[in-house]
C-alpha cells in the first residue's frame, strides 16, 4: 500500500505565520500561503481559491510560487539544517504548485545562489566536508533540482576558496571507504 505524501500543516503553520508576517507576494499567492498557515491547505481549497481569482492554470502564477517555496526554503534553513520533513514538504509544494526541473535555476538563479553561499560558507568554514555535511549537500541539490553541472558551479568557489587556504582535497568531499 503507498501512501501519497502531503503537507503537515502543523509544522509549517509557524513558518508561514512568519511568511505572512513579513513578505507580501500579491494575489492569490498571498491567499495560498494564508491557506496553509490556517492549516487549510488541500488540492480543493487550491482549486477553488485559484477559481476565484479567474486562474485556469496555476502555472501563472509560477514565479509567484517559486518565491513562496524559496521563502519556506529561507525559514527552514535558519537553523541551517533542512530536516527530511522540511525537503518532503518543499518537494510536495514543487508538485502541486507545478515547479519543475530547471524552473529555480531558470528564473531564480540569483536567489538561489544567495541561499547555498550561505550553506557553502557554513559547509566549508572548517575547510572540510563531514557526512552530515555531504547528505546536506546532496540534499539541497536535490531541493533546488540542480544537475551536477549545475550544483558544482555553485559551489566551486568554495571548494577553491578551502583549497587556497590550504585545505585537503580529499577533505572536500567525502568518500566511502571499502
Amino acid at each position: 500500500m503507498s501512501t501519497k505524501p502531503s503537507l503537515n500543516l502543523l509544522e509549517l503553520q509557524d513558518v508561514f505565520g512568519k511568511i505572512l508576517s513579513g513578505e507580501d507576494f500579491g494575489e492569490p499567492t498571498n491567499d495560498i500561503a494564508e491557506l496553509i498557515y490556517l492549516g487549510q491547505f488541500s488540492q480543493r481549497n487550491l482549486e477553488d481559491l485559484l477559481m476565484e481569482h479567474n486562474i485556469n492554470d496555476i502555472r501563472k502564477i509560477r514565479i509567484h510560487l517559486l518565491d513562496l517555496v524559496l521563502c519556506y526554503i529561507t525559514y527552514s534553513l535558519e537553523d541551517n539544517f533542512l530536516t527530511a520533513r522540511e525537503a518532503e514538504n518543499v518537494r510536495y509544494l514543487k508538485r502541486i504548485f507545478k515547479i519543475q526541473e530547471g524552473d529555480f535555476y531558470q528564473k531564480k538563479y540569483s536567489e538561489i545562489e544567495t541561499i547555498l553561499d550561505r550553506q557553502f560558507l557554513l559547509m566549508y568554514q572548517n575547510n572540510k566536508i563531514d557526512g552530515i555535511e555531504a547528505l546536506q549537500k546532496v540534499q539541497l541539490q536535490e531541493l533546488f533540482d540542480l544537475s551536477n553541472d549545475q550544483f558544482l558551479r555553485l559551489r566551486n568557489k568554495f571548494v577553491s576558496g578551502s583549497l587556497d587556504k590550504g585545505a585537503e582535497a580529499l577533505d572536500m568531499e567525502t568518500f566511502m571507504k571499502f
